[in-house]
């Protein structure tokens, strides 16, 4: 058996599940913001040995102990059934359910894809452009600072114009709703109200790197998939392609030896099995490297493209069950 943890909304668990149910792969889907109230959970350390068992609502149950291979796709961590505790209440019992999960995550009898401590680890960019460098890929120029004079000077030193990107996170909660934050390009006309800010909170500024297309490259195992992203045609995708995906042409792209290689001993280097990786190619051809997500998204690719990214990872789940 698979295990899937994940939330109700992920369409990627759905896709692979009906694959593997092709397949005749028995699966259990975790959906994380129903552990409370869907799932009966139990582990015990017994003096011979454990034994752990999950039971979802419909009664279907998974030996933990039994277990060998495990997806982290995209977990929930707004847990329904503590609205109606006392606010102190339901933190207290967030922080331990977070910590049952972190429990099943670090049984060493389950191969996790991705490993949940190690791919913490390894999402911060910052590492990632280091190896980048160290492997001799492209990478921007880049700046993490509280200073306004220091960014004054990096500002100066990148031709006036440079981009304003997030050091972690690409989202931010706002009266209740998540909301995306876009990479932002700043120039001579809006530098100087931004400088004003910057000693609010540490900020990661890079050079602003010309473009003339974008790469989305996803390596799942061994195999590297590549799709070309036009976000140059329309002013609305130029800075950041995510702002709408939906104008930018995809196609799949064959990507120059060197660079496929790098994208798979730069995983194997980080200990992961699954990453999304961005690029930038410039009009020159040279090609610069931005960061790899460990959970990212690939299943518009494969409806864009026809890329087989949801049989490669069934592929990679399966290889691991024995």
């Amino acid at each position: 058996m698979i295990l899937i943890v994940t939330n109700k909304q992920d369409t990627h668990a759905d896709e692979v599940i009906k694959s593997l149910a092709i397949r005749s792969v028995d699966i259990f889907r975790l959906n994380t913001e129903d552990i409370l109230s869907k799932y009966k959970i139990e582990l015990e350390l017994e003096p011979n040995g454990w034994h752990g068992i999950i039971i979802d609502e419909q009664g279907r149950a998974l030996n933990i102990d039994d277990l060998r291979v495990a997806w982290l796709r995209k977990p929930e961590f707004d847990f329904n059934h503590t609205s109606t505790l006392h606010p102190d209440i339901a933190s207290f019992v967030s922080s331990e359910t977070k910590a049952f999960i972190d429990t099943l995550y670090s049984i060493p009898t389950i191969k996790w894809i991705n490993d949940p401590f190690i791919a913490r680890k390894k999402k911060i960019k910052f590492q990632q452009l280091l190896l980048a460098k160290e492997y001799g890929v492209g990478v921007p120029r880049t700046l993490i600072t509280n200073c306004p004079d220091v960014a004054g000077k990096f500002f100066s030193d990148c031709g006036e114009e440079i981009l304003l990107k997030t050091i972690y996170t690409g989202n931010v909660t706002i009266d209740g709703l998540n909301r995306g934050i876009p990479s932002r390009r700043i120039g001579k006309s809006n530098f100087h109200k931004f400088i004003q800010n910057i000693g609010i909170s540490p900020t990661q500024l890079q050079e602003y790197i010309p473009k003339a297309f974008e790469l989305r490259v996803t390596v799942i195992g061994n195999r590297v998939f590549s799709v070309k992203i036009e976000s140059q045609l329309h002013e609305e995708t130029k800075t950041d392609w995510r702002l709408d995906t939906k104008l930018n042409p995809h196609s799949c792209f064959e990507l120059p030896i060197r660079i496929e290689k790098f994208c798979q001993k730069f995983l194997a280097q980080q200990k992961l099995d699954f990453g999304a990786m961005d690029f930038i190619v410039t009009p020159k051809g040279d090609y610069v490297f931005l960061e790899n997500n460990p959970y990212g998204q690939y299943l518009w690719l494969e409806i864009e493209t026809g890329a087989p990214l949801t049989e490669a990872m069934c592929d990679l789940l399966v290889s691991h069950i024995h």
